[in-house]
């Protein structure tokens, strides 16, 4: 029989909430939802701020893009290490393709996601992109989970001094421990660690969700989420279990049209899943509420009136000692309770007690 671990209690952690725009991350804010749509825009400056109105009308906290040049982040023989539809042989040529988007671009869309009022993000992939990104005041940094041992890109990223998403896709403890003690060190104290699968798609039996109890124990004081690379489905299951298991922070890849070739597209979200991913993340949200048991105010009612109380099963005339074959257990909850079975039988009548009346105490001695 298969073992699992129960959830980490996330009210026992320190957790040091972090703070990106105008919203906290941690253990008492909602969770964090980003609109990953990386380079999804294809070079288009309109279809980019397309997907930004359609990312904060589906509920997204934040969208993300994504910052390269092909020539500064792989050579031109690197092979691709995903499912690539177009069948491209080289990494390369699948970069070179993507337009690029400059400062100019990214001005026009830091301003726009500001007047629709979601915050705009990008993942640097070279110091360029940092020094240029921090310019344009982005106000957090996202780490590509291959880039968790790029030293060089951490230090400068941290050396900004602000926030840092960290995913940690193919790597191991050690490694992301490593990584994180960097950017500590290089002045970077707000940290959020992302759990994702390097897996382009992601075959949901690859996913396995539970290890984000097992970053959240080896990290308590950091804010822990989930990267999705699954292919969506219908209810958007995945990322909206991560939430339930304890994601703080929710990125799933986005796109305007899931047929369009190449990039991402074939495994992101089109705008009505999101739509669904979102409120499905505030209805998990809005149910698992308060950890601390016991009976709630919706509950008041049922507690009076369902429960049941010791009720006369005959008619029990005045000084009769009363005998459990007299007595059947009954609703409404509003006289003597089961429990009391005991102390009730034999003791007397002090008045006669006609059949299916609800016991108290002032109708004994």
């Amino acid at each position: 029989m298969l073992e699992v671990e129960p959830p980490t209690s996330l009210e026992k952690t320190h957790m040091k909430p972090v703070r990106i725009g105008s919203k906290l991350i941690g253990v008492h804010s909602p969770a964090f939802i980003v609109a990953e749509a990386g380079v999804n825009h294809k070079g288009s400056l309109e279809a980019a701020k397309r997907m930004i109105d359609e990312a904060s009308r589906a509920g997204a906290d934040a969208i993300k893009f994504q910052t390269y040049k092909a020539e500064k982040l792989v050579t031109k023989t690197a092979p691709v290490y995903w499912d690539d539809v177009e069948a491209t042989a080289t990494q390369y040529a699948v970069f070179k393709r993507s337009k690029p988007f400059g400062e100019p671009e990214y001005r026009a869309l830091f301003t726009h996601a500001a007047n629709v009022g979601i915050t705009c993000l990008s993942t640097p992939f070279d110091l360029d992109a940092v020094q240029m990104l921090d310019g344009l005041g982005v106000p957090a940094f996202k780490i590509a989970s291959a880039d968790l041992t790029n030293y060089p890109l951490l230090r400068a990223v941290a050396r900004t001094g602000k926030p840092v998403i960290l995913s940690t896709g193919a790597s191991v403890l050690v490694e992301v421990h490593a990584a994180v003690d960097f950017l500590r060190r290089y002045g970077c104290s707000d940290i959020v660690l992302l759990y994702a699968v390097l897996s382009y798609p992601t075959p949901v039996e690859s996913v396995n969700l539970l290890r984000l109890h097992t970053l959240q124990r080896e990290f308590p004081d950091l804010p822990v989420g989930f990267s999705d690379h699954t292919l969506p489905d219908p209810c958007m299951v995945v990322p909206s279990l991560a939430v339930a298991l304890g994601a703080r922070l929710v990125e799933k890849h986005f796109t305007l049209d899931r047929t369009l070739p190449g990039d991402d597209h074939h495994l992101s979200a089109e705008p009505h899943e999101l739509a669904i991913m979102v409120r499905n993340i505030r209805t998990i949200e809005a149910a698992l509420g308060d950890p601390a048991f016991g009976y709630q105010s919706a509950e008041e009612r049922a507690r009076r009136y369902a429960r049941r109380s010791i009720v006369s099963a005959v008619f029990i005339p005045m000084g009769t000692r009363i005998t459990v074959d007299m007595l059947i257990m009954k609703r409404p909850g509003t006289g003597i309770p089961p429990a009391e079975l005991p102390r009730l039988v034999g003791r007397t009548a002090t008045a006669d007690i006609l059949p299916d009346t609800v016991l108290s105490w002032d109708m004994v001695d």
